[in-house]
């Protein structure tokens, strides 16, 4: 009878632990909301980021798109210049805990002007949380790519992403509820026979409830900061028009 006394005690001090572990992560904001509204991107759109106090900068434009395969839901994500030439391209696969990496591609151009795809490599693949506390855990990416002129030479980029809070944000005259993701960048640019350079960045971004991604600032330096705003979203067709 003591044994199973004991046993019994021991079963219900295991539930008691499974419960309150339960109860903790329920206590963590759900997120899933604020990424881009991936179901509403079947037919793709453009989001367009204007850069803030940056005259002499275009605007950056994302062609965002969602794919289904094999079960999986993928979101992604193509970057055109204002030549409509693609310069990044990316997949991410949609978990239950959020979105991971699943390919990368670079894009430069050769001497000739011919684009030259360059591969990269995900070592951390981590590109969003659902579920987050505050103050929150850091979130890590990395990536690393080869120098397409010079195979011996490589560039890997660390990115951390930590949830610091909620805030508000004014997007074409409507406020949505966002949430803030502070960001610390390590660029390792490593150039055979000269070394390593290692640059450091902050930043910030903003992720607006059924909207994604409005607003992004990278501290470049002291006395250099980029920030870029979403100002519109509209179809394909309209951004190859506009940029004729």
């Amino acid at each position: 009878m003591k044994g199973l006394n004991f046993l019994t005690k021991f079963v219900g001090f295991v539930l008691s632990v499974l419960l309150l572990a339960t109860c903790q992560q329920d206590d963590r904001k759900d997120i899933e909301d604020y990424y881009f509204p991936i179901d509403e991107l079947r037919e793709g759109k453009v989001y367009e980021y204007r850069p803030i106090d940056q005259d002499s900068i275009g605007s950056d434009y994302w062609y965002y798109s969602k794919l289904r395969k094999d079960g999986k839901t993928y979101f992604i994500g193509n970057y055109y210049d204002a030549a409509m030439n693609v310069r990044q391209f990316f997949r991410e696969e949609k978990i239950a805990d959020g979105m991971l990496l699943e390919e990368m591609f670079l894009y430069a151009s050769d001497s000739l002007g011919k684009s030259i795809q360059i591969p990269v490599e995900i070592q951390a693949a981590n590109s969003y949380p659902f579920k987050v506390s505050e103050p929150s855990g850091i979130f890590l990416f990395k990536v690393k790519w080869d120098d397409p002129n010079d195979p011996e030479s490589h560039t890997t980029l660390i990115r951390n992403r930590r949830y610091v809070g909620d805030t508000t944000y004014v997007y074409q005259g409507k406020t949505y509820d966002c949430i803030k993701m502070e960001l610390r960048e390590l660029v390792e640019n490593y150039v055979a026979g000269e070394g390593y350079a290692e640059p450091e960045y902050s930043g910030l971004e903003l992720y607006a409830e059924g909207l994604g991604l409005v607003y992004y600032r990278r501290n470049i330096s002291n006395n250099f900061v980029l920030e870029y705003e979403l100002v519109d979203t509209y179809s394909m067709e309209k951004l190859e028009e506009s940029l004729k």
